[in-house]
């Protein structure tokens, strides 16, 4: 293949993620995860990465008092809210109408106004017919499934005229429950994304000659759920690969019950996380 370094990253990405199927890609499987995410967005942990993610932004000049903000994957209103209490004008987007529910109602409880709010996925976004192209001061796309190959990520660099925040995993080491029920269903090891969440794109800029300010930090992801609830986490993830049937979901939730303690099973995830801020040329 003759390309040059930008055009053969794009190829790259575009294979990769046309192996991908459903789970994560899907409405439904945020629609159930929706409460869990709405339990988790305040908290000193919660309260101290959003500081972290606004002093990032912020340190490209940017104000973010009155600032045209677009969120790409708002989920909540995790990094959303915050904003519109700073004076920012946020348009908020998700593909789950659960999650939207919880980010509308959360800002009416707290009094804070949202500009607008989208349900869709970001790429049926047509960013000329929404009057997006060039419009916002800064863009944001934190952790989604949204921004999931070069179209969508140079959509989102067109809808920005000053700064862009993007941010995923650079790799995942999942609860063991994971492994265990993936040898259990499908005989079979389960083999981890690896890291094309955050280096892909980050690459895939660089090659743009962009220089973006990078973090990368290591987390560990903790929840008690229920049997249920951890049926619906685990089968979406699995769904990207495999057809899940209900005999194997009735073994997973036999799996987790067994595991549970006063009906809750208790989850820890260990992961590094990249983010990158950049000002549009």
């Amino acid at each position: 293949m003759n390309c040059n370094n930008t055009e053969c990253l794009a190829e790259l990405w575009k294979s990769l993620t046309s192996k991908r199927r459903s789970g994560p890609q899907s409405a439904l499987f945020w629609d159930k995860r929706a409460e869990g995410f709405a339990r988790n967005v305040k908290g000193d942990r919660r309260e101290k990465r959003t500081a972290e993610i606004f002093d990032m932004i912020k340190s490209t000049g940017l104000s973010l008092e009155d600032a045209e903000v677009l969120d790409i994957g708002s989920g909540p209103g995790t990094l959303a809210i915050p904003l519109a209490k700073m004076g920012a004008k946020v348009t908020a987007l998700d593909i789950s109408a659960e999650m939207m529910k919880r980010l509308e109602k959360r800002a009416r409880e707290e009094e804070v106004a949202m500009s607008q709010t989208i349900l869709s996925t970001w790429g049926d976004i047509d960013i000329d017919a929404q009057g997006f192209r060039g419009r916002f001061d800064l863009v944001l796309a934190s952790m989604t499934p949204g921004i999931n190959g070069p179209e969508t990520f140079d959509k989102m660099m067109q809808a920005s005229k000053k700064v862009c925040y993007y941010s995923n995993f650079v790799s995942r080491k999942w609860d063991a429950s994971y492994y265990e029920l993936y040898q259990i269903l499908f005989n079979e090891k389960y083999g981890d994304a690896g890291g094309n969440g955050f280096h892909l794109p980050f690459m895939y800029l660089y090659s743009m000659d962009y220089r973006p300010i990078m973090k990368l930090s290591r987390n560990t992801w903790t929840s008690d759920e229920t049997a249920d609830s951890m049926v619906d986490t685990v089968s979406g993830f699995f769904s990207g690969s495999k057809d899940i049937d209900d005999d194997m979901k009735n073994r997973m939730k036999k799996y987790f019950e067994e595991r549970a303690e006063n009906g809750m099973y208790h989850s820890s995830t260990e992961s590094v996380t990249g983010m990158m801020v950049w000002e549009i040329a």
